[in-house]
């Protein structure tokens, strides 16, 4: 029979079962506990008896599984730490929080004396996963919403170059209303990309349970199609500047513009 505690410990091992898979390392401790869970497979198989008979394994059980909940969040921790992940240093926050709430689980879980406390505890376990799991799924957002930020803020570097090209077409008598009309555009789409991208990175940060994170994503989704969308009118924008300097300059001009342009595109 498994029951609800019996559901309750299937769904706990496959979440924490997912951490693990980023993460790298943790050594004999890790290798340990996965022969715990090995065990829980073999248990669902063919049912969890739960009563004052099992409660001591189903005691030991549970703290093993609150380990390598820990062992995880830590590993993923030390990546954090070594990565550009803007906006790492909260997510890092966020992640010691669920660890010494996972400790502090893992007490009651040792702590219960019959099988109503330690349901009650493995529940309590099982919340405080759900949780650093919204940390996790955060970080992995925001590294996306990263890249496009990143592609974004290159293109200040194609203004400063056409900005460059302007003053030198105008000493040279050439009108260049057209092709600073063009810039202004492609500036006003950039800079609107960006503001949509650090709104998307707020809303994320602000996320703390799964149903703010479902309701939070639909604003998320918005804001990054409206960045998205605001990218393609820049690309829209530098397929007319790069005429204009074709037609303003001369064979120099258009490959250092190339060159320019490789750059911001390149990963």
């Amino acid at each position: 029979m498994l029951g609800k505690f019996g559901r309750m410990l299937g769904v706990l091992a496959l979440l924490v079962l997912v951490a693990p898979a980023m993460a790298a390392g943790n050594g004999e401790d890790l290798r340990n506990t996965v022969k715990v869970f090995e065990k829980v497979r073999d248990w669902q198989r063919f049912g969890i008896v739960l009563n004052n008979d099992t409660l001591d394994e189903a005691r030991n059980l549970g703290v093993a599984m609150v380990d390598f909940g820990v062992a995880s969040l830590e590993s993923i921790k030390n990546r954090l730490e070594e990565s550009n992940l803007s906006m790492k240093d909260e997510i890092i926050a966020e992640i010691n929080e669920h660890i010494t709430d996972l400790i502090n689980a893992k007490e009651e879980i040792e702590a219960a004396e019959t099988v109503e406390e330690l349901k009650e505890a493995m529940k309590n376990a099982r919340e405080v996963w759900r949780d650093a799991k919204v940390s996790l799924q955060k970080s992995i957002i925001i590294g996306v919403l990263d890249r496009l930020e990143t592609f974004v803020e290159k293109g200040e570097n194609l203004e400063n170059f056409v900005e460059g090209k302007i003053a030198e077409f105008e000493e040279e008598g050439k009108d260049t209303t057209l092709l600073e009309n063009w810039l202004d555009s492609y500036r006003e789409h950039r800079e609107m990309a960006l503001e949509k991208i650090g709104e998307a990175k707020e809303k994320v940060l602000e996320i703390e349970t799964p149903q703010q994170g479902f309701e939070a994503m639909k604003e998320v989704r918005e804001a990054v199609k409206t960045a998205v969308q605001h990218t393609k009118e820049c690309v829209k924008d530098l397929r007319e500047i790069i005429q204009l300097i074709n037609q303003y300059g001369d064979a120099e001009d258009s490959e250092e513009l190339m060159q320019v342009v490789e750059e911001v595109v390149e990963e």
